[in-house]
């Protein structure tokens, strides 16, 4: 029997396992729609079954309730802002500056977290935070350069960081940690993105025309990497603490790695396997070695 904070060690694990599995699916869907499009219909997808599950177990989940409160309006403006930076960043600079900057959330959680609300940094939190950190780096080494033509896209991308990882503290700082939270913080997530997709994606509410691997990709992203990974996250941040949440979001990465091998068969470079040691390191400090 898993005690609370191994529940919520697991969950947090299962999430950022999942959300890993989204650079795939993305790859395929940016294929057929622009980025503005392609995040907002990931969400709106997310938010129909919202809806759906809204319409059957509010009384038990507290969707509607929860959308009441302000705490969740301002986590989901946070987060879609978030999300905004890093799929145009994306589209603006070269791919191994977009794994560095997109991933830096969770080397700036425990930072974040000790200015906004104190959260004290021991020993072991910031030596796994510098191995997760060399771990992203070892991704990043090969083709590293930031170049004043994807500065825009740098900038954009460290600002997505920041943007987790004041999602990560604050969710945790408003007790914004079930399963109705997570739900309802989507669903302003998806409103939070509609003018981006009306006027820069040029949504036309009535011709979605994505094609059924467009549709399949959205909709993975939707359900699998959006939904259940948000209810997962926001419990396990109920039994441990922001920072160690943040180093096992780095699972994140090391998900993305093995996936990118085995279902895109790319080779993993040395780069790629060191930077999956430190990571596996960085992981094992903060689950095994916590004070």
């Amino acid at each position: 029997m898993l005690n609370a904070r191994e529940r919520g060690v697991l969950q947090t694990a299962l999430a950022s396992v999942l959300w890993g599995t989204v650079f795939v699916a993305a790859d395929i869907g940016l294929e057929y729609t622009n980025p503005y499009m392609l995040v907002f219909m990931r969400f709106l997808l997310a938010s129909g079954i919202i809806a759906i599950l809204a319409a059957g177990f509010d009384r038990r989940l507290g969707i509607c309730r929860e959308l009441r409160k302000g705490s969740i309006w301002l986590l989901g403006m946070i987060d879609a802002v978030g999300f905004l930076f890093q799929y145009v960043g994306q589209s603006l600079t070269n791919a191994p500056d977009a794994t560095l900057l997109a991933n830096l959330a969770p080397v700036l959680v425990p930072l974040v977290g000790w200015i906004l609300v104190k959260e004290s940094i021991s020993k072991i939190q910031a030596t796994a935070g510098a191995f997760g950190l060399s771990g992203l780096l070892f991704i990043a080494i090969p083709n590293l350069r930031f170049q004043v033509s994807s500065l825009p896209g740098d900038l954009l991308l460290l600002g997505a960081s920041l943007s987790f990882a004041l999602f990560i503290v604050l969710s945790k700082r408003v007790k914004a940690v079930n399963a109705g939270s997570a739900l309802a913080v989507i669903v302003t997530i998806t409103i939070f993105l509609t003018p981006a997709a009306l006027t820069l994606g040029r949504l036309n509410p009535f011709n979605f025309i994505l094609g059924m691997a467009g549709w399949s990709s959205a909709l993975y992203m939707g359900v699998v990497c959006t939904v259940i990974p948000m209810v997962f996250y926001l419990r396990g941040l109920r039994s441990i603490s922001p920072s160690e949440s943040g180093t096992l979001l780095l699972l994140e990465v090391l998900s993305g790695l093995i996936l990118a091998v085995f279902v895109l068969g790319q080779v993993p470079t040395q780069y790629e396997i060191a930077a999956g040691a430190a990571i596996v390191s960085a992981l094992a400090m903060s689950i095994i070695f916590r004070n």
